[in-house]
This record gives C-alpha cells, structure tokens and sequence, in this order.
C-alpha cells in the first residue's frame, strides 16, 4: 500500500501505516526528520521544486528524478507501506505515488488506479 501525506504528517503517516520505507520529494533547503523506524537505505530524498516550466535557481523535476523514483519503487517488496510526502501532499508526492504504482502493475487500468 502507498500513502501520501504532507511534510507535516510524515512521522504520524509511517507511525499509523507501519511503512517501512519513505520518498520525499522537496526543495531545496527544505529539511526532513526521517522517522526512527526508516531505516537510512529506504528512504530516498529527491530534490525538486513544484513546477512545470523551467525558472531561475529552481530544479524542475527531470528525468533523473523518475528513474530514482522508479528504482526506490522496483526495489519495494511490498510487505510493509510506502509513504510518498512533498510539502503539502499534493501534487510531487501524488504523482509520484501514481508513477510508482503504475510501474508495479503494467497491466492495471491506469484511469481505474487513478480513480483508486
């Protein structure tokens, strides 16, 4: 199961959720506590800002981002929750929890799991 939450809500979500592994996708500067029960290699920070056009001294989401998503998400064995947070927890930690449970189930109706 994936969990999305915000940056306020981390260390309650992976408490409640039991997760076992954690993606933060935040600006630069913007500092996250890992939760003690993430242990450091589940846990993967990437460095982005939340936009879609290209602007000065801000780092647009790229492909180097996707294939670390991609690579955290393949090496998920599933036995205990993701929990996936940006700074609000919605739009960054959304889509990269509907990228990453996309990649797991190729065959799945993408409209049906967006809708889940």
């Amino acid at each position: 199961m994936i969990h999305v939450c915000s940056l306020s809500k981390v260390e309650e979500t992976v408490a409640r959720t039991g997760a076992q592994r954690l993606l933060s996708l935040l600006a630069a500067g913007t500092e996250v506590m890992r939760p003690a029960s993430i242990v450091a290699e589940n846990h993967l920070h990437l460095v982005m800002h939340d936009i879609a056009v290209a602007q000065e001294g801000m780092t647009m989401p790229g492909e180097e981002h996707v294939r670390a998503l991609l690579d955290f998400g393949y090496r998920w064995d599933r036995a205990k929750p993701l929990v996936v947070h940006c700074y609000a927890g919605i739009s960054r930690s959304t889509a990269s929890a509907y990228v990453i449970a996309a990649a797991l189930a190729p065959k799945r109706d993408e409209v049906e799991l967006a809708q889940t």
